[in-house]
């Protein structure tokens, strides 16, 4: 005799109403560990506290844009995704590795003028990168969700 279960797996789904106040809450956590990991690195690592693209508004602008850009690519995929939680994890991996271009070309001197730009600069950049990838996509994912 065969058996076949007849169970179904719970199925995830982005909850509007939770995003209202997750979202909001991540912009604000990603913004203040961003501007730590900056003083961070203008105290410790030498990293210089005038180059552009570290001073706090540009910070605080780019953190904000970005993230509601993450926000969007969330409720986009979980209204197509029947695993939204999973699919979202990677494309939010597969755009912290494309985001990690910006500095990667500055570094090298082919992408906008960034006049200073050194390795401790683009280590700072990439820790900030990973660090709201890592906010985001956490918090999304856990609290911005139900079954």
């Amino acid at each position: 005799m065969v058996s076949t279960s007849t169970r179904s797996t719970p199925q995830e789904r982005v909850a509007i109403r939770k995003l209202m106040w997750v979202g909001p809450l991540t912009i604000v956590l990603a913004v203040l560990v961003n501007l730590v990991v900056r003083s961070f690195a203008v105290s410790f690592f030498g990293v210089s506290s005038s180059f552009l693209y570290l001073q706090a508004p540009v910070i605080m602008i780019t953190t904000v844009v970005f993230l509601v850009l993450a926000f969007l690519v969330f409720v986009l995929v979980g209204r197509v995704s029947d695993h939204p939680v999973w699919s979202f994890r990677i494309v939010g991996g597969i755009a912290l590795v494309v985001s990690f271009l910006n500095p990667l070309l500055q570094l090298a001197g082919h992408w906008l003028p960034a006049t200073g730009m050194n390795l401790p600069i683009f280590w700072t950049m990439i820790v900030m990168h990973c660090v709201s990838a890592l906010i985001t996509i956490s918090l999304l994912t856990t609290l911005a969700v139900e079954q």
